[in-house]
Formats: structure tokens, sequence, C-alpha cells
């Protein structure tokens, strides 16, 4: 018989054996669920997180477009309310708070308002002042072009009288000469002492002009009847000669001496 001792050792044996033969189908049953999942992971999965959320984007757009009034209407609701806790807060804090005296401001701003006036008032005499002048220097320049005008016009009258005149002088002229022409003429023709007597009694002007215009012989001949003195007054007034004036004065008191 086998004692209590060798029985266990028996059992413990068999135990340790019989591990061993239970962990070969664990690790085969391992080995197949590593292929299945590598299987799994090889295969394309769809994408369902993605298109799931562009729908749901897109959901949100539409509904907020459709909702866009109502939205804007309760914003601006809670704006105005906004606003009217914003005045019910100023108005309590203004009845708190003592209002500062505004006086100096507005007077400030009257001040302003009279500085501009006066200053849009003194533009506005300026303006009227240049407008004067400008139609006051308008027609000083009207008058000058008009005075200038007539200055040329009168210019113009003189030059025309001025020839005028030059042309009848110039007839008179050439009608004079011809008549002294004939009065030599004559006198050349006439004899000698009646020549001279006429001569005497003759402008000296003309009686020059004539002694001027005849032969030599002639003028000699006359001039030696004619009185001295009327001849020494006819030679000078033909050299030209002109007798100075003290002499002139001085000579009667000579003549006056014994």
């Amino acid at each position: 018989m086998q004692s209590g001792y060798d029985q266990f050792f028996v059992k413990a044996k068999e135990n340790s054996a019989s591990p061993e033969l239970k962990s070969k189908p664990s690790k085969y049953a391992h080995m197949v669920l590593k292929k299945r999942a590598e299987k799994n992971k090889n295969k394309k999965s769809f994408p369902i997180t993605p298109i799931f959320s562009f729908a749901a984007c897109i959901l949100v757009v539409f509904l907020l477009i459709e909702k866009f009034d109502d939205i804007e209407s309760y914003v601006s609701k809670i704006e105005i309310g906004l606003g009217a806790a914003q005045a019910e807060t100023a108005s309590a804090a203004a009845e708190v708070t003592p209002t500062a005296p505004v006086e100096a401001p507005v007077a400030t701003i009257s001040e302003n308002k009279e500085d501009s006036a006066d200053y849009l008032f003194k533009l506005a005499e300026r303006k009227k002042e240049l407008d004067a002048r400008e139609e006051e220097l308008n027609k000083k320049a009207s008058e000058i072009v008009k005075q200038k005008l007539d200055i040329e016009a009168k210019l113009k009258q003189l030059e025309e009288s001025r020839e005028k005149i030059a042309g009848m002088l110039k007839e008179r002229i050439a009608t004079d000469s011809q008549k002294v022409d004939n009065l030599v003429q004559v006198y050349s023709n006439m004899k000698p002492i009646q020549a001279a007597k006429v001569f005497e009694t003759m402008d000296e002007d003309l009686v020059i002009e004539i002694l001027g215009r005849m032969k030599k012989k002639n003028a000699a001949d006359i001039l030696n009847l004619v009185k001295i003195e009327k001849a020494q007054k006819f030679s000078e007034r033909y050299a030209g000669y002109r007798v100075p004036a003290q002499t002139a004065t001085e000579t009667p008191e000579l003549n006056d001496k014994p």
C-alpha cells in the first residue's frame, strides 16, 4: 500500500502535467484572435464620424439661416434691455451725484458764436469794400481808355490839319515864289534909278528876296543908286547879319554926341 506521502507526490505530478496540456489550446485560441484583429485592422473602415460632423454643421447653418430674423430680433431686444438698464443706472447715478454748473460752457459757446458772427460780418464788409474798389478801378480804366481814344482822335485831326496847312503853305509859297519871280523880271527890266527909288519904300524882306533872285550886275546897279543907309540894311539882311541889341542901343547915344 502506498502511503499518504507517496499519494501526495503522485497527485502533484499529475497536476504539474495537466497545466501544460491545458495551456496548449489557450495559446492556439490567442493566436487565432490575434490574426483576426490584424485582418480587421487591414480592412478599410468607413468614415462615419466626419460625415456625421459635416451633416451636423450643415443642419446648424440651415437652422441659423431660417431663424436669422428671430435671432436678430432677440439680440436687439437684449441690446435694448441692456441700454435701458444702463440708462436707468446712469439716471440713478445722476440723481445721486450733484450736477455741476454749466454756465461757463454756455458762455464759451455764445462767445464763440459772437466771434464767428463778427468775423463773418467783417469778411462781408471787406468784400463790399473790395467790390466797390474794383468797380471804381473798372470805371477809371474805362475812362482812361475813353480818354486815350479821344486823344488819338484829336491827334489824328491835328495831323490832318497840319498836313492841310502844310499843303496850303506850300501852295502859297509856290504862288508867292512865282510872284517874286515875276517881280524880279519886272525890276530887272526897269531902269536902275527907278528900281532904287521903289526899293527904298518897299518892305525890306521883299526887297531882299527880289535882290537875291536878281542877277548880280542888276542888283549892284540898283544898290549903287539906293540911299546909303538903305543899301547898308539891305546888304546886312541879305548876308544874314543881325545887329546886336547892345550895339543897337548904344548907336543913338553915339549919334547924339557932337
